[in-house]
């Protein structure tokens, strides 16, 4: 039976060993890990290799086999006394090579490629933001777990306080007035205890949502709202467009409606292909029946002339698209530079802010300490007492609110750079 017990200690250790382990950059992992979008856009990057891998064909030569059967069922003369063989078959083999087609395939590849760029970058921007929802995600709950902590401490502060006063109600030393005002401080204490708890069960199951996980799982998390990160240098923008993938696509995406306007143009040029065919069967006219071997080598060029302009047409409307593109980036490049000046504004005013509450709440503890003090030696009412137990609840929620709010800061401010984690 000891043994049974034992081993079921360790069980449950091993087991809470394992929850506490989880830290804000093992969470980031299984996000990475378990997230769909992530592994769409991945998808749709291999697909577009394919893509890429096909039009790369373009370049070789191209080999193609057919074959052919007829029959007559009419006797037909072909000219007096002879009469032309029923069966006609061939089987025919052709190699053919494009030699120009207006720069048609080479620009296709070139934007082919440009595509597969873009669609890692689009893997890369889904990833980025990926670890900042999974930061944000983690620090909420945190700091959720945390605010529940603190109304659980306020509920005992308060009930301590009613017994006090309960007693001395009982006594006859106070009036019911002020065992009246604790018990609805104590309600109050209560009710956010109650709201502090379902907004941590909430966060929860968005933390385990995020991993794939059972969304009422218990987790245990490693890392405190109030851990101290290092505040990061300040970047400039130059730096952290050739960072951002959203910008970088913006960028390929410009390239893309130049070379599609050449990809336009070449439609209207020249085209020459060059190709041998082996053919095997009955000739056309099979008067003697047999088979033979032909072989044929040829050039075809195809030179467009007159469309009544379609050329011209198309590639202005493919210019436009080069605009559009351009006033994208410019308008992204904009988005950018407003993004990082707001997120390092929060970054270092949320710094300042920090040493701000953590100085008020030094002054509350010293306060709700003093005023208990002077309430136990009947030198001030049980209001004041209420005010400091409220003033140090607000003093202490700020605090972690602070923290809380630093921590996104840094996650946005990571995001914007698009450096990840």
């Amino acid at each position: 039976m000891k043994k049974a017990g034992l081993t079921i200690a360790v069980v449950l250790w091993v087991a809470d060993a394992f929850a506490q382990a989880l830290s804000v950059g093992q969470y980031r992992s299984q996000v990475l890990d378990y997230n769909q979008d992530i592994r769409k856009s991945e998808q749709v990057a291999t697909g577009v290799l394919y893509s890429l891998k096909s039009i790369k064909t373009g370049f070789f030569p191209k080999l193609d086999a057919s074959g052919n059967y007829s029959y007559q069922i009419e006797d037909i003369e072909f000219f007096s006394g002879t009469d032309l063989k029923h069966d006609n078959y061939g089987i025919e083999a052709g190699l053919v090579q494009n030699v120009y087609s207006g720069s048609a395939v080479r620009k296709q590849y070139h934007v082919a490629k440009l595509q597969y760029a873009i669609a890692r970058l689009a893997v890369e921007h889904t990833v980025s933001n990926m670890v900042y929802m999974a930061d944000v995600t983690y620090w909420t709950v945190v700091a959720n777990k945390d605010l529940l902590n603190l109304a659980e401490q306020y509920v005992r502060l308060v009930n301590e306080l009613y017994r006090i006063v309960n007693k001395r109600f009982e006594e006859g030393a106070i009036s019911k007035i002020d065992l009246l005002m604790v018990q609805n401080r104590l309600k109050e204490a209560e009710l956010q205890l109650n709201t502090a708890s379902t907004n941590y069960a909430i966060a929860t199951q968005a933390l385990n949502i995020m991993i794939g996980e059972n969304p009422d799982a218990e987790v245990v998390l490693s890392d405190s709202i109030q851990q101290v990160l290092r505040t990061p240098r300040q970047t400039g923008l130059d730096e952290v467009l050739k960072k951002r993938a959203d910008y970088q696509v913006a960028v390929m995406d410009m390239e893309v409606a130049k070379v599609q306007t050449g990809l336009a143009r070449s439609k209207f040029l020249p085209q020459l292909a060059v190709g041998i065919k082996e053919r095997f069967g009955t000739t056309m006219i099979n008067i003697d029946g047999k088979s033979k071997w032909a072989t044929t080598a040829y050039a075809q060029v195809s030179i467009p002339v007159f469309h009544w302009g379609e050329m011209r047409q198309n590639v202005r409307m493919s210019r436009t698209q080069e605009e559009i593109r351009e006033l994208e980036r410019s308008q992204l490049k904009d988005q950018v530079s407003k993004e990082l000046n707001n997120a390092w504004v929060s970054v270092t005013e949320i710094a300042k802010r920090l040493e701000i509450v953590y100085s008020s709440l030094d002054i509350a503890k010293d306060n709700l300490v003093l005023n208990t003090f002077s309430y136990n030696e009947g030198k001030l009412p049980i209001l004041d007492v209420l005010s400091a137990q409220v003033s140090w609840l607000q003093a202490y929620t700020n605090v972690v609110s602070v923290n809380y709010q630093y921590k996104v800061a840094l996650a946005e401010y990571a995001r914007v750079l698009g450096s990840g984690h």
